[in-house]
């Protein structure tokens, strides 16, 4: 035993005939170290009480076991849910994690990657705000040699790792979703076009228009028009357009849903005199007076493997030759039939 009979890797290494860095990899999973091992290093850990010390690990290292994760907004269930997933991924190979949020602005979004790099953070893991073009931290990142990996909302160009949706086909089945309905005007809440999201997700739109055989009309649709203020006014223009569309695919549910409110209280009935498809599949979603159909786009499945992604890099950060390269994954989405298209 160490100190104060605190367990330490070395205890575990001694009990098990093998190396104190062994027994580190090990614990962090590391695939280089068999699976025999590892199981048999997890298991004597669980059977002594062993809890990593952050203090060696930084003295070790240089890093201090934490990963960081950067949002656009903490306010909205789908980006708490992405979180959640990914401190429960990063916690079960005992790194912290540290939370912060650009508030949709490009500038505290830089701050924020500085200032996790500045508490040398092993990685971490952001989403663009909608201001973000070109990240300019990605290099400071490489410098640093801290992993980083872009999830949901990712870059138009990046040599970094992504995970995201297949945000054209989100676009395309949400369009086709419509037409089943028996919609024939369907119109487009576009999100801010600086974001490749939202970019693929209006592409897709106008893909399943044309294969509909279904004209594209410009005035139908209405870019950065993500929130519950622009649904709301969109929305009542909507309502003074002598042709109005009878099928709306809102880019994502807020906006959706402070339309269907608005067409509702100005006397259309949803599905029937005009139908509404959003996207994030929001947990308040099945509870509106008009339940919203929405695109689920897995969140839980995007945290938990931005969280495996980087711990992934960290692993292999000292070995040129076992790292892979970049990769780009892709969630599948299901789309969650309610009222609001039936």
């Amino acid at each position: 035993m160490g100190k104060q009979g605190k367990v330490t890797i070395y205890d575990l290494a001694k009990r098990l005939n093998t190396t104190a860095s062994t027994v580190s990899r090990a614990l962090a999973g590391n695939t280089r170290i068999s699976k025999k091992m590892r199981d048999a290093v997890q298991k004597l850990a669980q059977e002594l009480n062993y809890a990593p010390d952050p203090i060696a690990h930084h003295l070790r290292t240089g890093r201090g076991s934490a990963l960081g994760i950067v949002v656009p907004r903490i306010d909205r269930n789908f980006f708490a849910g992405i979180i959640s997933a990914f401190q429960e991924t990063a916690q079960r190979q005992n790194y912290n994690v540290i939370i912060a949020a650009s508030n949709e602005n490009v500038l505290d979004e830089t701050a924020a990657i500085r200032a996790l790099l500045a508490k040398k953070v092993d990685g971490i893991a952001v989403s663009l705000s909608v201001e973000t073009i070109h990240p300019s931290y990605e290099v400071e990142c490489g410098m640093r040699n801290t992993p980083l990996v872009y999830f949901d909302r990712v870059p138009q160009i990046t040599e970094s790792d992504t995970i995201s949706n297949d945000n054209f086909q989100i676009g395309y089945d949400a369009t086709m979703q419509l037409a089943r309905k028996g919609c024939k005007r369907i119109g487009h809440f576009a999100g801010p076009q600086t974001l490749k999201s939202y970019v693929d997700r209006l592409e897709g739109y106008k893909k399943a228009l044309a294969d509909l055989g279904f004209p594209f009309r410009k005035e139908w649709v209405f870019e950065n028009t993500i929130t519950l203020e622009t649904g709301t006014e969109v929305a009542l223009r909507i309502m003074e357009m002598e042709e109005k569309p009878d099928g709306i695919f809102a880019a994502g549910d807020f906006s959706a849903i402070a339309a269907m409110d608005t067409f509702i209280s100005k006397g259309l009935k949803v599905p029937n005199d005009i139908a509404v498809v959003g996207v994030a599949n929001e947990s308040l979603d099945p509870y509106l007076k008009t339940p919203l159909t929405s695109i689920d786009l897995h969140q839980q499945r995007l945290g938990e493997l931005a969280a495996k992604m980087l711990l992934m890099r960290i692993n292999k950060a000292d070995n040129e030759e076992m790292r892979p390269p970049q990769q780009r994954v892709i969630v599948k989405h299901d789309i969650i039939l309610r009222e609001s298209i039936l």
